[in-house]
């Protein structure tokens, strides 16, 4: 038994930011975090019992996924608790490139070791979380914030965070229906073209760079790419004429946000009011139900509360 598992009724709670993967070119590899958040509240119990509320019910048991990354934690420090209370409060939609499984695996995985006493390290839940999501790029901004690149080789992860630019503003188009994560994968190629590769590495680079360094008249024309959209643009309703109106109301550049089908649109900050008012009259009239968030990036990540 760890020495750090502390008594009984102990409860924690943990909050975790929904990312934005890709930002365009930077495919599998760049994420963002934004104030837009999953909350996560943890007790254990002496009940005997496991109690999930929050989620539907088909949520409920031992299939769940903030429970399942809670097992990985409780197994690595050898601690299996008598009964266990979770809660989620859920504002990240499901299945929309949001980073909604992300947050549920970084929320189970710090929210067991809080209640353990914390005797894993970032780093090792870092490299658990990419484990179970498969890549970095939602795990890592959904853990530690801000504008990240990240990369992931045989069971180790290195990650580089940076500050977004203050005179930016982003716009997240929430459609109206899910776009499951495997839908989208199956829709790209299994090889790419040389120059295509090219293409997007330079791309990549200078949206990065654009994004951390203040740079509109770049990000202008980074945010192109070659790798994934074309092949999952067909998959998204009415995706042509939503990046069409959004540039027409001043978008710098309009991505999928992960693999769909949120889009996420960056405007000059001095443009907020002006591409909201007019993106929404847009929506208003074309898709009726899809959502426009207005939001700012978070560059704190995962906070952890006890209570």
């Amino acid at each position: 038994m760890n020495k750090n598992i502390p008594s009984e009724e102990r409860s924690v709670m943990v909050r975790v930011p929904g990312t934005s993967a890709n930002i365009g070119p930077g495919f599998d590899a760049f994420g963002m975090a934004f104030n837009l958040y999953n909350t996560f509240t943890f007790q254990a119990k002496n009940d005997g019992k496991l109690t999930i509320r929050g989620v539907p019910r088909k949520y409920q048991g031992k299939s769940n996924l903030v429970y399942k990354a809670m097992q990985k934690v409780f197994k690595q420090v050898h601690y299996s608790p008598r009964g266990l209370y979770l809660y989620t409060k859920t504002d990240v939609p499901v299945s929309r490139g949001l980073g909604s499984s992300a947050t549920c695996i970084v929320g189970g995985l710090v929210g067991a070791n809080a209640l353990c006493g914390s005797p894993l390290n970032e780093a090792e839940l870092f490299d658990m979380a990419v484990a179970m999501e498969g890549h970095p790029d939602n795990i890592a901004p959904a853990f530690f914030g801000g504008l990240v690149c990240a990369i992931g080789e045989n069971g180790h992860n290195d990650y580089i965070k940076k500050s977004v630019a203050d005179c930016f503003a982003f716009h997240l188009i929430i459609p109206d229906f899910e776009l499951p994560t495997k839908e989208a994968r199956a829709a790209l190629p299994d090889q790419i073209d040389r120059t295509d590769g090219v293409f997007n590495v330079a791309h990549a680079t200078m949206t990065y760079l654009a994004l951390t360094e203040g740079r509109p008249d770049v990000l202008k024309h980074s945010m192109a790419d070659k790798l994934h959209q074309p092949y999952r643009k067909h998959l998204i309703r009415s995706y042509d004429a939503v990046c069409q109106a959004a540039k027409s109301y001043g978008a710098l550049g309009v991505c999928i946000s992960g693999a769909g089908p949120t889009l996420l649109a960056i405007t000059p900050k001095s443009n907020l009011s002006a591409f909201s008012e007019h993106m929404r009259r847009f929506l208003a009239r074309r898709e009726p139900h899809w959502q426009l968030y207005d939001l700012d990036p978070d560059n704190n990540g995962t906070t952890v509360i006890f209570k």
